[in-house]
């Protein structure tokens, strides 16, 4: 990631903690970090690269600090806000806005990309008749996905319908990511360039093609999950939760009724577990998944609105009183906090 990368994710009116967007990249899901992530607009960003470092983005972000493009908030950990020059170089320097973000939390996106890649090599190298040919490297998981699904999909006709499919998903995306997307593929005959070298020749940062990229490879995913496409084997059980199994069960058993503390008792998790276990799903789920209504009463949610500055960044638990601390544990202030900018989002 660059400089001009990491000022999109950042904001003149939001300070934003370096370290959230950096756990974001790693696929660090703690309840902290999904829900900085869902206040900065940034969920998004989770799990798109795990091999990010601790501190990798340190070195970049007092590069756009010494730009001026940002300044250090003093807090307990590295926080950035965008300054007016920042603002200006974001409108300078526009970037790739992807059009599936929403889905991509639903997606395994390393295993949707790899098989995806590796697939269309395999198919391109059979239709030319290939015997030798150098695969990708890919993990085994892939190489086992792709060679079952292949042996059962193996027929003359494989190619064409594949190409035709691959062509009615490329169509609904912007032509530059389809452009992207293809020069990227290796088959017969064809090395597909990498992001480096697709960046150099689009003149755009290594981080926007790869967000392209990303975008192809949901769109290619999501129609893959109709029974007839040629990808369907392969690329439909990627799909899975934005939320743990654990997760899923807790929420599963609150909606039925049971309170945290009985479901803590009934899976033998500890009560905080099961506290984690619901932020996560009101986090990660649609609004309509969780029984706020149940959980947060009108009364205590009047209670607490009153107490709280309208501004949802500005909430701080240690700033209610302590008579609303002794009556509201985090929990619920959290859970309140989830709540209301859900409800915000979904009137903007």
């Amino acid at each position: 990631m660059e400089p001009l990368d990491l000022i999109h994710l950042l904001s003149d009116q939001q300070p934003r903690r370096l370290r959230v967007i950096e756990n974001l990249l790693r696929g660090r899901r703690t309840v902290s970090t999904l829900y900085w992530g869902q206040r900065y607009g940034l969920l998004y960003l989770l799990d798109l690269d795990k091999a990010l470092d601790r501190g990798g983005l340190d070195v970049v972000a007092r590069q756009v600090v010494a730009q001026k493009w940002a300044t250090w908030v003093a807090d307990e950990q590295p926080v950035l806000q965008l300054t007016a020059a920042g603002v200006r170089a974001q409108v300078a320097h526009p970037t790739y806005q992807p059009v599936t973000w929403e889905r991509w939390s639903q997606v395994d996106l390393n295993a949707a990309r790899q098989r995806l890649l590796l697939a269309i090599q395999v198919v391109s190298e059979y239709v030319h008749q290939t015997k030798r040919y150098y695969p990708l490297a890919t993990d085994l998981p892939t190489r086992q996905a792709v060679r079952s699904w292949f042996y059962r999909m193996r027929r003359p006709e494989l190619a064409s319908t594949m190409l035709q499919a691959l062509q009615n998903s490329l169509e609904q995306l912007p032509e530059p990511v389809a452009a992207v997307t293809t020069a990227g593929l290796t088959g017969f005959h064809q090395p597909g360039l990498t992001t480096q070298q697709l960046a150099g020749d689009l003149d755009q940062t290594a981080w926007e093609v790869y967000l392209m990229h990303v975008d192809a490879v949901v769109t290619i995913a999501a129609a893959a999950r109709q029974p007839d496409h040629p990808l369907n084997g392969l690329l439909a059980t990627t799909w899975t939760s934005p939320v743990t199994r654990s997760a899923q069960a807790t929420l599963a058993a609150v909606t039925a009724g049971s309170s945290l503390d009985q479901v803590a008792h009934q899976r033998k998790i500890k009560p905080s577990t099961a506290r984690e276990h619901l932020l996560e799903a009101a986090i990660m789920l649609p609004l309509t998944a969780i029984p706020y209504q149940r959980l947060i009463p009108p009364a205590d949610r009047t209670a607490l609105l009153a107490a709280l500055p309208v501004d949802l960044n500005a909430w701080e638990y240690t700033a209610l009183s302590p008579e609303l601390q002794h009556r509201y544990d985090f929990f619920t202030f959290r859970l309140l906090a989830i709540w209301e900018g859900k409800r915000g989002a979904q009137r903007e």
